[in-house]
């Protein structure tokens, strides 16, 4: 037993002390890096409201059809179900972090039937028991016998330096990092699929306004066949008209081929399969654009908490700082606490308590040399966290840079957008005046057709102008964070 000594007692306290106070700065002081946001946005409207924006954003088109189709998808799309299992893989990871440091216990049981050689052993036993070295003697060739054993064994490793204690901080943290990747992918999944529902509803209006055209202009070319037949236009009018009328039937059948194309990849999005939706579902609310405005914004500093893709570089970010310390950790003693209790005997009449074998101690572990191996562990570990540092400032930058582009093309496209509204207005009336001049039997008929056909191109301006105003307010419900 030992005695030890006042002062050897305070230096072994103060040597404990120090091994502990060591622990806690294993892993590094962390803080985000820092990033200067603006107060408010450049391009934010003059009387933009600042608020939280409505979860279920899609909700605020009306639209039942595409409010089915996000149910389905979140549900249905495959790669939705990845993302989830993944996250359902982070959390299989963290309850093995928890359980890294539990007590251990195993049993055992066998039996083994053994056979050992003896030969030449005769020869080194005899002089030692004074028998006549010339005499005749038979010795065993070997001896076989039967072993029987059971047993359990136990250990437990002291979390001295808060190694487990940082394996489940990583794991808790790449498993938020998941939850908020896959709070990522839901929002622009959302987003993708409002894209290519009001595309589909867009381009299904330009089929049928290209339909309308071509099918003026093709009695327009029946009229001119006639006035030439007749000598009262040349046949270069008549070929200009009949080219005229060619362009927009090949532009009608692309529209057709792009709405289909687009029906299908909504189709493949929401139900794996690209035949799920059909010409039959072709049934759509209207959308009242004029009350298409931005939800109300989150002014910088909070954008950086809501971006679900900021907050997963935020949580990689911690990761990787106790990632740091579990390296560090290496360079301390690890002590592991650890007993054995067996049975072995040679015959089952023999096997019992009285066979028993026992052991308990702790087992100290100091790394003396491993080559530098610990040191490199460590310096990549801090690399590692220096670029999650540099990631996540680069996150916040690339989000501030998409608000304001975002911005800046939601106002350009609104501005455009009443533009178009007057100038279809505007080709409206006059059809309208042409039509009742026409009536009045001021106008000639192809006068007449050829106005409604300049009415038409109005709507199919406005139609694209609607699908660029749709693209962007959808934008801006994705680089806000939803």
């Amino acid at each position: 037993m030992f005695i030890f000594s006042t002062s050897q007692k305070n230096r072994i306290a103060l040597l404990l002390s120090a091994m502990l106070l060591g622990a806690c700065s294993l892993q590094p002081k962390t803080s985000l890096p820092t990033v200067a946001l603006p107060q408010t946005w450049e391009n934010a409207p003059a009387q933009q409201s600042y608020g939280k924006t409505q979860k279920l954003w899609w909700q605020n088109f009306n639209q039942p059809k595409l409010n089915d189709l996000i149910s389905v998808g979140l549900q249905e799309n495959i790669d939705i179900n990845l993302a989830y299992e993944k996250l359902q893989a982070s959390r299989i990871e963290t309850k093995i972090a928890y359980a890294a440091n539990m007590p251990e216990i195993n049993g055992t049981a066998g039996y083994s039937r053994n056979y050992t050689s003896t030969a030449g052993i005769g020869d080194v036993l005899r002089p030692l028991l004074g028998l006549d070295q010339g005499g005749s003697y038979l010795e065993p060739k070997g001896v076989s016998y039967s072993n029987f054993n059971t047993g359990m064994f136990a250990s437990w490793e002291l979390d001295l330096w808060g190694r487990y204690k940082l394996m489940r901080k990583v794991a808790d943290a790449n498993r938020q990092a998941f939850q908020d990747d896959i709070d990522a992918v839901s929002l622009s999944f959302e987003a993708e699929i409002c894209r290519l529902y009001f595309l589909w509803v867009n381009l299904t209006q330009m089929v049928e306004v290209e339909k309308k055209a071509s099918d003026i202009l093709k009695e327009v070319e029946n009229i001119n066949n006639v006035s030439y037949q007749r000598g009262l236009i040349s046949q270069t009018v008549l070929l200009e008209q009949s080219n005229q009328f060619q362009k927009v039937f090949m532009k009608y059948q692309e529209l057709d081929n792009a709405q289909q194309a687009v029906r299908r990849a909504l189709s493949m999005l929401v139900y794996n399969r690209p035949d799920a939706l059909s010409v039959m579902d072709q049934s759509f609310s209207p959308i009242d654009y004029t009350q298409i405005t931005p939800a109300p914004l989150k002014i910088p500093s909070v954008l950086v908490k809501s971006r679900p893709d900021i907050r997963a570089a935020e949580q990689r970010l911690h990761a990787a700082s106790a990632m740091v310390g579990i390296a560090r950790a290496d360079f301390y003693p690890r002590i592991t606490f650890s007993g054995e209790l067996s049975i072995d005997a040679l015959t089952l009449t023999e096997f019992g308590w009285g066979a028993r074998n026992t052991q308990f101690g702790p087992t100290l572990t100091l790394p003396i040399f491993e080559g530098g191996k610990i040191a490199r562990q460590v310096e990549l570990r801090k690399s590692e966290l220096k670029s999650a540092g540099l990631e996540y400032k680069r996150t916040v930058l690339n989000a501030w840079k998409e608000t304001e582009d975002a911005l800046a093309n939601y106002n350009m496209t609104r501005a455009q957008y009443g533009n178009a509204v007057q100038m279809a207005e505007n080709a409206k009336i006059s059809a309208k005046r042409v039509g009742a001049s026409y009536r009045r039997g001021d106008e000639s008929k192809v006068e007449f057709l050829l106005s409604q056909l300049a009415s038409l191109d109005g709507k199919v301006e406005l139609l694209n102008m609607q699908q660029r105003l749709m693209e962007n307010y959808i934008r801006l419900y994705v680089v806000s964070g939803g």
